[in-house]
């Protein structure tokens, strides 16, 4: 008890230390800012049922996901189900009623899910089920959280799902009627509004559309991807993969840029009278041959890689090893065997039923487009050639840099809108989830070491001074003097 009350002032910093580090690895890292919204969660989750993704486990990318990776793909943040209920806004117990919020966490030992309103919740159950649609009475949830990443309204109007709800005191209103900037609206037992609100005004579709977007625009790009023969399914209002592979075929076909993205100037050649048809394009054309550099030579290199036929990087520069690889492919897939992309080529190559090669051993070489040119004429080396030369190159790396960026980008968009294979999802998932395990263990091994050696110094010090206190005593009493008068 001695030791203990001397030593207070030291133990204490010693042990809050090693509960912020002990904190640290139970908790996890701090989680980012909200990056979405309640509403936007539900129609997430909502689209994922409709959309028939698959569950994965260790899947967090869209059209592929886990329980946790259904909120995850959406919003960032936490990534495990107990994570994000530990770091959650607040929570409640089911059992006592779930608040009417759109996009509410669900939690039940294990598994996690969201609450998209009127009492249904979608989640991503096994591997068997996939993702699920059903009322939470189905489900054995224990608890209800606000996800950290994700914002709720407190007061006014939301649109979600194509309908209008008002928020009162962080709730939305049901089974009443409201006179709002006056106007009454009619509130049903689900909360939706009878009529639109004025004083909101529904988002006008971008002038971009892409992968995720929705709405009118979306189903007037449908109808005429429909009309030209490039889109066969059902007309829906949202732009899904299969809208996606249809527009990339249009803009194939009319000669611009292949990305899947419906742009201004993409849009007027739709719905333009010049538009190709399906199957329209010329005879004899060639899309890319020796040479060429552009984005479409990075899709054919990408779509060779996928075949096995080419295994270098996908620069965008059509040399020597691609056209060896295009040779390759057109003698396999009984076509001319040119080493030049034509309409047949091309069709063949983007068809589903394009033969892969299983022969293909990979080389590691990096095919790089050539510094000079054959059509150019060799210049004299003079000395006042240094600058330009220096010029060329500084343009050159600024050039290779550029081409890095834009295959990143292209890498980044394609692993979110789900084009990355499920098993390397899952991989990638479970990879970094030891990793994070590893760097919690190794801390809270830091933070024990830590502690342990500071203890140690304590005593150690302790006993020092112990021993030295009856040193000095016993020498001063060898040294004491005895006088006799």
């Amino acid at each position: 008890m001695y030791f203990l009350k001397r030593h207070t002032k030291k133990i204490i910093p010693v042990f809050m230390a090693l509960v912020l580090i002990c904190s640290i690895c139970v908790v996890g890292t701090l989680s980012p800012s909200a990056t979405g919204t309640g509403s936007g969660l539900a129609e997430w989750a909502l689209n994922a049922y409709k959309s028939h993704w698959k569950y994965v486990y260790g899947g967090a990318a869209p059209g592929a996901v886990d329980c946790s990776g259904l909120i995850y793909s959406y919003c960032g943040g936490a990534r495990s189900g107990s994570e994000q209920l530990s770091s959650a806004k607040s929570s409640g117990s089911v059992s006592s009623g779930i608040p009417r919020v759109h996009g509410l966490g669900l939690y039940q030992p294990g598994h996690v899910g969201v609450y998209v309103g009127n009492g249904m919740a979608v989640d991503a159950r096994d591997e068997e089920s996939g993702i699920c649609y059903q009322s939470v009475a189905t489900k054995s949830w224990t608890k209800w959280f606000k996800i950290a990443a994700v914002t709720y309204p407190e007061t006014g109007w939301i649109k979600y799902n194509d309908k209008y709800y008002y928020y009162e005191n962080g709730q939305y209103i049901v089974n009443t009627n409201r006179t709002i900037d006056g106007k009454t609206f009619k509130f049903s037992a689900s909360g939706e509004s009878d009529k639109t609100p004025d004083n909101i005004e529904a988002k006008a579709e971008d002038t971009v559309l892409s992968l995720g977007s929705k709405g009118d625009e979306v189903e007037k790009l449908q109808k005429r991807l429909t009309d030209l023969g490039y889109y066969k399914e059902d007309i829906t209002g949202y732009f899904g993969e299969a809208t996606e592979t249809a527009y990339k075929a249009f803009q194939k076909n009319a000669g611009l840029k292949v990305n899947g993205t419906a742009d201004e100037d993409g849009l007027g050649v739709l719905y333009s009278d010049e538009a190709p048809k399906a199957g329209s394009k010329k005879s004899g054309e060639y899309s890319a041959k020796i040479g060429d550099e552009s984005d479409k030579v990075t899709e054919i290199q990408e779509q060779l890689t996928k075949l096995k036929y080419f295994d270098d990087d996908c620069t965008g520069y059509y040399g020597e090893r691609t056209a060896a690889a295009v040779k390759k492919f057109q003698k396999e897939n009984e076509l001319r065997a040119t080493g030049k992309v034509d309409e047949a080529t091309d069709e063949k190559l983007f068809n589903e039923d394009a033969s892969q090669n299983s022969t293909y051993k990979s080389k590691g070489a990096v095919e790089v487009k050539p510094v000079v040119k054959k059509s150019e004429k060799a210049k004299p080396k003079t000395l006042t050639t240094v600058s330009g030369t220096l010029t060329k190159s500084a343009k050159s790396n600024a050039e290779t840099a550029q081409k890095v960026v834009s295959i990143t980008n292209k890498v980044s968009r394609k692993a979110l809108s789900g084009e990355s294979s499920n098993k390397k999802v899952t991989a990638i998932s479970v990879t970094e989830e030891k990793n994070t395990n590893f760097v919690y263990i190794m801390l809270l091994v830091f933070g024990i070491i830590v502690f342990v050696s500071l203890l140690m110094f304590v005593v150690n010090t302790r006993r020092k001074a112990l021993y030295s206190g009856a040193h000095t005593k016993s020498r001063k009493k060898e040294n004491m003097t005895v006088r006799y008068w």
